[in-house]
């Protein structure tokens, strides 16, 4: 009887476990075989989680998207959204390697290329999103489009003397309400600024007065448009217009069209001929398997008392090559500061005309570079590249009286651009970025490259064009960025030393790529006290603060100086209410 008892309480015990292991409506005979019947064990799921804050400022960032993809292995995307305190949350992941990318309407995108994801463990992540002062901190990633789909705004800004601007901006906010977004949303932005950063060229005239203007506007959640314009008044009269048409066929961003149509005129003054230029750019983004890949061409034509074209691709490759390390190979003449969602910054970088023999050319240089980065920890990277530029007509900027054949003036001033003539050689750069703390930023930079320089110790307008030689350069800079907590200032600057005297800009691409142009420059952002329901922020650029690098140049008619950077004060208010 005790036998029969534990038999009959052994049978119930297996036949309860049994029920409650087999799914209801499923036939039990036709599972699939016990390991020891296989020879095999059956796999055993292993994942992980990936959950982290996006903040800006310190403030938690709520209605931020953020994707999250594979690197090592075949999948697609997974897109989130944070909630109402900037908290986001994945699903069970594989382990492995992910890439991050966070983007919120009004905030710079941010990009993780390699988060670790650990079997049984949750990733914590802290995503930290950039203003637009940091623009020049993230030039060296390259532009980034897109904006939350919500988001319009317009902008009316003068480009000279005078800058008013107005944005308005409703940004999305996620899970909030239409009432909590107008509630959250600033509602504009107006900027008063005077003086010019640019120097004078047939295409930037600096007129006494212009005003421009930009308009955003989204259709649907993959299409954008963005129409800008310029007029100008007065002496030396300045009209441009540009639009950018962007399209994103897939939701998931894996592929991005851009085109842009530039237009610019201006009048030279007196009976002297308009200059008419026109450029149409278009790129195509791809991003696959953790890499990214921008290709298209670019269209320039440009006339000023005859006419002149330029047609080139341009292309750019990002592959990670590791969790640690990213190649970078770029082809091309576009400057890395163009950003394909702003077409007032397409308005500022068509290429400079200059005279050549009594006929027009362009100073547009052709671009080659390949460049590894390694990640240092989560704090800092460091980056070699090595290139080689071209320019048959490097364009020289100066002041004082010059006449030449080669030599473009500005009738209302004293300013002149000059062909130099060609120039090309090979280069390399070392660039070494680290966050200092949560809110400053450190970057070293050292290159060896070449310029054109003056060949003798003093230069004279007889014999300019053979006193001016290309000659290799050393350059070694650094810089920092950052905001003093208590009185809300943001603080840039950096200075490049240049080995010997130039003419000409050395290594112009790496200059915008990372933001550090010869000599000292300083920018400073100052909240005032606000009135009503006003931020003012008062705002001042120096170019050169020291003046250095000027070139004496002997004339007929006196003395004149050629400088690659001209020392040049932008300063105003900005007003965001």
């Amino acid at each position: 009887m005790r036998f029969r008892a534990l038999l009959l309480t052994s049978l119930l015990t297996l036949g309860v476990s049994v029920a409650k292991a087999a799914p209801p409506g499923k036939d039990n005979s036709k599972a699939s075989p016990a390991p020891e019947a296989s020879g095999r064990t059956s796999p055993v799921p292993v994942q992980g989680r990936l959950t982290g804050m996006v903040v800006a400022e310190g403030t938690p960032q709520p209605g931020a998207i953020v994707v999250v993809t594979p690197k090592l292995r075949p999948g697609g995307a997974l897109r989130l959204m944070t909630n109402g305190h900037g908290v986001f949350a994945t699903s069970p992941l594989a382990p492995g390697l992910y890439s991050v990318r966070v983007r919120l309407a009004g905030f710079l995108p941010a990009f993780e290329p390699s988060v670790q994801v650990i079997f049984g463990q949750v990733t914590l992540l802290r995503v930290e999103l950039g203003s637009l002062f940091s623009t020049v901190e993230e030039l060296r990633r390259g532009p980034r489009p897109g904006h939350d789909p919500q988001q319009w705004d317009w902008v009316l800004r003068s480009a000279s003397l005078t800058r008013p601007v107005l944005r308005y901006a409703s940004p999305g906010r996620g899970s909030e309400t239409e009432a909590e977004r107008r509630a959250h949303a600033p509602h504009g932005r107006a900027e008063l600024t005077a003086g010019s950063l640019s120097s004078w060229s047939p295409v930037e005239t600096q007129p006494v007065g212009s005003t421009s203007f930009l308009y955003d506007q989204r259709f649907g959640e993959t299409n954008q448009l963005v129409l800008a314009g310029l007029a100008g008044y007065e002496h030396a009269a300045s009209e441009g217009f540009a639009a950018t048409w962007t399209h994103s066929p897939d939701a998931n961003e894996d592929a991005t069209d851009s085109t842009t149509i530039v237009f610019r005129q201006s009048q030279m003054g007196g009976e002297a001929p308009a200059y008419r230029g026109l450029e149409i750019d278009s790129m195509r983004r791809l991003d696959f398997g953790g890499a990214e890949l921008d290709y298209g061409g670019q269209y320039v034509v440009a006339m000023l008392d005859g006419h002149v074209f330029s047609l080139r691709p341009e292309a750019r490759l990002t592959v990670p090559l590791d969790s640690l390390w990213t190649a970078t190979f770029r082809l091309g003449s576009n400057s890395p500061a163009r950003r394909v969602d702003d077409p007032l910054d397409a308005l500022d970088n068509l290429p400079t005309p200059v005279e050549s023999g009594g006929r027009l050319a362009l100073d547009q240089a052709w671009h080659e570079e390949i460049a590894l980065e390694r990640e240092l920890g989560h704090a800092a990277a460091v980056t070699a590249a090595v290139y080689h530029d071209s320019n048959a007509h490097a364009a020289i900027f100066g002041r004082g009286p010059l006449e030449n054949a080669d030599t473009l003036a500005d009738p209302y001033s004293d300013a002149f651009v000059y062909n130099g003539g060609a120039v090309g050689s090979w280069g390399a750069r070392v660039g070494y970025e680290r966050r200092l703390t949560h809110r400053w930023k450190a970057k070293m930079l050292y290159g060896w490259t070449s310029a054109l320089a003056p060949g003798t110790p003093s230069l004279d307008a007889a014999t300019l064009a053979a006193g001016i030689k290309p000659e290799r350069r050393s350059l070694a800079g650094g810089g920092f960025a950052g905001r003093l907590d208590r009185a809300g200032t943001e603080v840039s600057a950096e200075y490049e030393w240049v080995s010997g005297a130039v003419v000409s800009q050395p290594d112009a691409y790496g200059a915008a790529l990372w933001g550090m142009e010869p000599y000292l420059n300083v920018s400073l952002r100052q909240p005032l006290p606000s009135f009503f329901c006003c931020r003012i922020v008062a705002i001042v650029d120096v170019r050169n603060l020291l003046a250095q690098g000027y070139v004496s140049l002997e004339t007929p008619d006196g003395r004149a100086v050629l400088m690659s950077a001209a020392r040049a004060v932008r300063g105003g208010f900005a007003v965001q209410f």
